[in-house]
């Protein structure tokens, strides 16, 4: 069966927002004709029906099971207006993750049945033949519009796209659909090479070139929401034959707009469920029944249980019902079995599973029952209703609870009642889950989730007290633990008492200079001639000293590097070699800081150079902002660090202040910036360059993150006369 769905135009000619726009749906006529032509549909739909009564019956909706789906857009366009870009097409699947997941930001405690379905979509990495996809197939076709009559758009021989494996995939077909008509969805248990969803371009995803009314992508959560088995929340619509959910309000009809407080059938309409006819900003909400029918479908003979096991978005997933526990309550019942009853409930008081109701006819039988409970706590209460218990005035009953096989409760000699509080624990690892396990590298952290904390991070987490120091780091500098700064070199009025060789180096002036108008160059490999050498500095106090320095390099070409080298009064010692393409990347500014240590003693004739071991002339590095600070015995021995952040292009008194939302981040990050933002960059630590974005003007930008692996990245972001580079955590 498949749903269509309309939009009436109440005006004749187009009149902003004062054109009123309604749905409408012929979903009942469909399902008769199909019926019809295919008597073996309807047997199919009682079968599901009865498969979906069983689950609800035997297991509790209420659980933390994530259904992962992974989903195909077919794209079929005549026109360039119909070929939706890839942020249309991620701003669906957005809408899609919070309206299953119950995460839209538009949700009320209005109806306390709200749930989170625990179900999400993934665009497909992963095509039918296995080869990486990044879920979108783009279909050229001849027809100017496709009619709902035909589905030519699911066939490629008819000017559409065929299908992908139904049962791996779910498949949205997104075009220009005759007359009014924003979409239609096959329910479970039709035919395969037609299973899925059809979309009108113009109401698919959010933005400003969105139907008025239908521009939250709520189109496709109805939709999905029939192709998981959902009906329209008013069933026939005549006050009894409603929706197949117990804790859907009975309805008269379909509501429109946002028809709130609107009664019909003794009830309040929900007109904000995501089933009936209401604008996109009127909706918000699935109930817990509806939740339950989804799930029916993905336990074990539902009818879409095998797109658990798809490759579509990687390995595939964990059946719904292997991460519930085996519940089996064991009743010895008395001589009066009437009296006994028991019930399962949840912390809201909710009851999840109940025993039936016994007669006299099963005194001193033994009576056991089976289920299943998801994830959660929940209480057992047996109840006397003569309050003498079960044991041992009048017979010699007895109860046990057992959760796996492990017993887990158990008694019979009680007044008018028994409770037993236990809870049922994932067996599916979750970043909250307060155990290390699946692809974690710490408790809860590394791998697909956050990245774990460490004593170099540049961040204050984990149990840390101050940046990177205390708790399990090195302890925090305090009083006289700091550094004490003894000089510092920025080049602005002269070379401050450096040398340097006189032909590949140079006290330069330009934008490549870090802090003011000034730097030292350093450039090719000519020995001494290629280095820059600081003045004496005591340092004899100390035994370790903090360098901190600037740079910025030039055409260097990879493996190509710099040293930074100490002289100790008698010899000269290489410290550290700063390489291209492994510490750095050309054409931008960083910030080092390296601590000189394990030589002893310092000097109080103390130097510190640095040279360059490159090719050609052309081959630059510039130093910039370099500072000497010794570290007393009690200072905390920072870690050697290159990183880039704020810098300038020309002298300016302030840089941009640049920020991005959400991070760590998973799907998409969104970048602000102060100032108009010209390109970005995205790289790892080590300089390696991801994309590049540019011909941009736009003082806030999205980019999708999926693709790349959990680690940390910088995002660099020029404006005109400025470039920042931010840390970025990815999920």
């Amino acid at each position: 069966m498949f749903q269509k769905f309309f939009v009436i135009s109440l005006c004749l000619a187009m009149a902003g927002p004062a054109c009123l726009q309604v749905r409408q749906c012929q979903a009942d006529e469909l399902l008769a004709d199909q019926i019809k032509s295919d008597p073996a549909r309807a047997l199919m739909i009682d079968k599901i029906e009865r498969h979906t009564h069983d689950f609800s019956k035997n297991a509790s909706s209420r659980s933390g099971q994530k259904v992962t789906i992974p989903v195909v857009v077919h794209i079929v366009y005549n026109e360039n207006t119909e070929n939706l870009s890839e942020e249309q097409i991620h701003s669906q699947l957005a809408v899609l993750n919070r309206d299953f997941r119950r995460k839209n930001t538009d949700t009320t405690s209005l109806w306390p049945v709200a749930a989170d379905a625990g179900i999400e979509f993934c665009l497909a990495t992963t095509d039918p033949a296995g080869l990486p996809t990044n879920g979108i197939t783009r279909t050229y076709t001849a027809s100017s519009s496709f009619s709902t009559s035909s589905e030519n758009v699911k066939f490629s021989s008819k000017g559409g796209r065929d299908a992908w494996p139904s049962d791996s995939y779910l498949n949205i077909w997104v075009c220009d659909l005759t007359g009014s008509v924003l979409g239609y969805a096959q329910f479970p248990g039709g035919k395969p090479e037609t299973d899925g969803v059809v979309v009108d371009y113009k109401v698919f995803g959010t933005g400003p070139n969105v139907t008025p009314g239908f521009h939250l992508g709520r189109t496709a959560t109805h939709e999905v929401g029939h192709w998981l088995n959902l009906r329209h929340i008013w069933g026939a619509g005549d006050c009894v034959t409603d929706d197949f959910v117990t804790d859907t309000p009975k309805s008269d009809g379909p509501n429109y707009g946002c028809n709130k407080g609107h009664t019909s059938c003794g009830n309040i309409n929900m007109v904000e469920n995501y089933m009936d006819y209401s604008n996109d900003d009127c909706m918000n909400l699935f109930t817990n029944g509806q939740k339950t029918r989804m799930l029916a479908l993905f336990a074990e003979g539902g009818v879409r249980n095998k797109i658990l096991q798809s490759k579509g978005c990687g390995s595939g997933q964990t059946s719904v019902a292997s991460d519930c526990s085996k519940i089996r309550v064991q009743l010895t019942l008395d001589n009066y079995p009437q009296e006994t009853s028991w019930v399962i409930t949840n912390p809201q008081g909710v009851v999840v599973l109940k025993g039936p109701s016994y007669s006299s006819l099963q005194k001193n039988q033994t009576i056991v029952l089976d289920s299943c409970l998801f994830p959660g706590c929940y209480s057992f209460s047996i109840l006397d209703a003569y309050g003498d218990g079960i044991c041992c005035a009048y017979g010699s009953g007895k109860y046990s609870l057992y959760k796996d096989g492990v017993l887990v409760a158990e008694g019979g000699s009680f007044g008018k009642s028994s409770k037993h509080d236990f809870c049922v624990e994932s067996k599916t690892p979750t970043c909250t889950d307060g155990k290390q396990n699946g692809d974690e590298t710490g408790t809860d952290c590394g791998g697909s989730c956050d990245p774990c904390p460490t004593c170099t991070d540049g961040l204050l987490n984990g149990d840390e007290t101050g940046v990177d120091c205390g708790g399990t780091c090195e302890p925090c500098s305090t009083g006289d633990s700091e550094p004490s700064a003894l000089t510092g070199y920025y080049f602005e009025a002269g070379w401050d008492g450096w040398t340097g060789g006189l032909s590949d180096t140079d006290r330069y002036k330009g934008n490549y200079s870090w802090e003011g108008d000034y730097s030292l160059m350093i450039r090719d490999n000519s020995l001494e001639e290629s280095v820059v050498t600081s003045p004496e500095i005591d340092l004899s106090p100390y035994s370790r000293a903090l360098v901190q320095f600037s740079f910025f390099p030039n055409s260097m070409e990879k493996g190509e590097d710099f040293f930074l080298r100490y002289f100790d009064g008698t010899k000269w010692e290489k410290l550290k070699a700063y390489v291209s393409e492994e510490d750095f990347i050309n054409g931008n500014f960083y910030e080092v800081s390296f601590t000189i240590q394990g030589l002893g003693t310092l000097s109080s004739k103390s130097r510190i150079s640095f040279q360059c071991d490159a090719s050609t002339n052309a081959d630059q590095v510039y130093i910039d902002a370099v500072k000497i600070s010794g570290l007393p015995s009690s200072a905390r021995t920072e870690p050697d660090r290159v990183t880039t952040t704020g810098h300038y292009l020309g002298y300016r008194e302030t840089i941009p202040e640049v920020s991005l939302f959400p991070n760590p981040a998973a799907e998409e990050v969104h970048i602000t910036s102060s100032e108009p933002i010209t390109s970005v960059k995205i790289m790892d630590m080590t300089g390696k360059l991801y994309r590049t974005i540019e011909g941009m003007d736009e003082y806030r930008i999205k980019t999708n993150v999926r693709e790349l692996e959990s680690a940390v990245y910088l995002i660099q972001v020029q404006t005109d006369d400025a470039i920042v580079s931010k840390r970025l955590a990815k999920k």
